[in-house]
């Protein structure tokens, strides 16, 4: 079972959505999950709960106990499906965390760290007072209320770094960088450095991670697939550009992509060791809805 919750303001200008999930083990052992570009938190509840990371090679990769914050990817990830789970997360919108962690985004970039190494014993005490709390929607209540004071203390956003991220999300499939650029009047350096430190990657893997990200959101729905038309409507070159992004961003050919479910397209099972191998190595990733 899982629930959701849109935040209220002022929380919800920096988070997507709040969601807490109950599961037993799943049918498929492992999970590939695509990258949206967002900052992820994580907290696992369920006693000796072990979040595990895999290198997508069948190799174990990184363990944490604890809450952990998920910084922005732009590589595919995986994570182990096969035990019982309790969590409950945080979505942030793009450049959302920065008001609550921003130091920190840029040293994240396709990497996750234990939520009390960024915030202390008081990620420790958020996690014992979820574990106390019954019931998935109050503990997406005592989340919320948490976040929302850590809000009050931060500093105010970057606008600048923001409004160049509405704008590239308004036009996912434009190339809109440079014109960005421009209109801020920074220099490039100053431009990347400011943007990385809003959002946790550069404007550049941003754009491509946003495109990919629409793309995938689009052909989720849609089957069969005529991938030459839709490299043009996403803003690839051509269908060769897209394969090769498709790759370079999820590991796998645009033609082994099948999703889950349609809406929760960024969600790719792997059944097998033997089909997990088509997908090369994947960094990992944790339990996620």
């Amino acid at each position: 079972m899982m629930v959701s919750r849109r935040p209220i303001e002022p929380l919800a200008g920096c988070v997507q959505t709040l969601w807490a999930s109950e599961r037993g083990p799943r049918a498929h052992r492992r999970e590939i999950n695509l990258p949206t570009g967002c900052v992820d938190l994580v907290i696992p509840l369920r006693d000796g709960q072990v979040l595990r990371r895999w290198a997508g090679d069948g190799s174990e990769g990184e363990h944490f106990h604890g809450a952990v914050l998920h910084g922005a990817h732009d590589r595919a990830t995986q994570r182990d499906t096969t035990e019982a789970s309790s969590v409950v997360g945080v979505h942030f919108k793009p450049g959302g965390a920065a008001a609550l962690f921003g130091g920190a985004l840029r040293t994240l970039r396709n990497r996750s760290v234990s939520l009390e190494d960024l915030c202390g014993p008081a990620a420790r005490a958020l996690r014992d007072d979820l574990l106390e709390t019954a019931g998935l929607r109050a503990r997406l209540l005592r989340v919320e209320a948490w976040l929302m004071a850590r809000l009050a203390l931060s500093k105010p956003r970057d606008e600048l770094a923001a409004q160049a991220v509405e704008a590239m999300l308004r036009n996912p499939a434009v190339n809109l960088i440079e014109p960005l650029r421009r209109a801020s009047g920074l220099g490039p350096t100053r431009f990347v450095a400011r943007f990385e430190q809003h959002v946790g990657l550069t404007p550049k893997r941003f754009a491509r991670v946003l495109r990919f990200h629409a793309l995938v959101r689009s052909v989720a729905l849609a089957r069969p697939v005529d991938w030459a038309l839709t490299a043009a409507e996403a803003g690839y070159a051509d269908q060769s550009h897209l394969i090769h992004e498709f790759r370079h961003l999820a590991g796998m050919t645009p033609t082994a992509y099948v999703p889950l479910e349609s809406g929760k397209p960024e969600h790719v099972a792997v059944q097998s060791e033997r089909k997990n191998m088509q997908y090369g190595r994947q960094r990992p990733a944790y339990d996620e809805p």
